[in-house]
């Protein structure tokens, strides 16, 4: 069943994600003072190790580690289909993901993988090689629900079966999840594409 919600093709939004955008990703928290060890002249990569790490663990100089106030952490539990237990992620822990795939679909679109050799490359950092995380997909409210939550989660699964078939990361540090349309980004316009996305978060618990 085809639905409204991919009828027309993923677009970027320039004017709508232009200051949030850095290095492919779309950061959902303020970047920390702290230089890190990773990559430095991969600013794309620096931005997302600084937004995933532990809020008491972030790049300090020399590869060390400062304590540094952040946001409290916000908790929310899910259960991704087939996991078979719920898992707790932490919602100021989070990136966005910005890969694109073909027009109702699953299959990624062509330049994708410079973007996800980028969050690879964070994951692998030591800061955060002890942490798990959720690969969470997610669509606008146009369209039948149970069909977006499907192809949300298969979204998240071929970005999660990418990072561990390319990416070097191991299977046990991803988890995906189809959100559907049930986190919209952007709730006062919720058929609007900006809400079509891919989010890596931090599970806690």
């Amino acid at each position: 069943m085809k639905i409204a919600d991919e009828r027309k093709d993923n677009v970027e939004l320039p004017q709508m994600m232009s200051r949030r955008a850095l290095g492919g990703f779309v950061l959902s928290l303020p970047l920390l003072s702290a230089v890190p060890a990773l990559a430095q002249t991969d600013q794309g990569a620096t931005n997302i190790l600084r937004s995933l790490a532990p809020h008491d663990r972030v790049p300090g100089s020399g590869g060390g580690r400062v304590v540094v106030r952040r946001t409290a952490p916000v908790p929310r539990r899910v259960r991704p289909r087939g996991y078979g237990q719920d898992v707790v992620i932490d919602l100021t822990r989070r990136v966005e993901v910005t890969v694109f795939f073909d027009n109702d679909s699953s299959v990624l679109r062509r330049g994708a993988e410079a973007t996800l050799r980028r969050l690879a490359d964070a994951l692998r950092d030591p800061i955060l090689l002890d942490q798990r995380f959720l690969i969470g997909g997610h669509t606008s409210a146009d369209g039948d629900y149970d069909y977006n939550v499907e192809l949300s989660r298969e979204r998240a699964s071929v970005v999660r079966d990418w990072l561990v078939s390319y990416g070097g990361i191991d299977s046990g540090r991803l988890v995906a999840h189809g959100f559907g349309p049930d986190m919209l980004r952007n709730p006062r316009s919720p058929y609007s594409p900006v809400n079509r996305r891919v989010e890596v978060i931090a599970i806690t618990g």
